[in-house]
């Protein structure tokens, strides 16, 4: 989409500098993407308070992740079990 802008020259100019993007497009692009994520991430965190019987905390999830890690092998993952 093509559109005309007036942009402030010193946060264009910061952005590219800080970030190492060739163009204002891209450093454009890259702004709105991370401001959409951020909005993402406070949709879901406001949505947790809405579920009463949610209770997971961030050591919770690590420890799943690590679990479920250590009980894949990956030189396990295509052979049958033996029970």
């Amino acid at each position: 989409m093509r559109t005309t802008l007036d942009l402030n020259k010193s946060l264009i100019e910061e952005a590219l500098r800080l970030t190492g993007t060739k163009t204002k497009k891209a450093v454009i692009e890259a702004g709105l993407r991370e401001l959409i994520h951020a909005e993402k991430v406070k949709l879901f965190i406001n949505a947790r308070g809405s579920i009463s019987d949610l209770t997971i905390t961030a050591d919770d999830v690590r420890r799943w992740r690590d679990q479920e890690e250590s009980i894949i092998e990956i030189a396990s993952v295509n052979e049958p079990s033996n029970t």
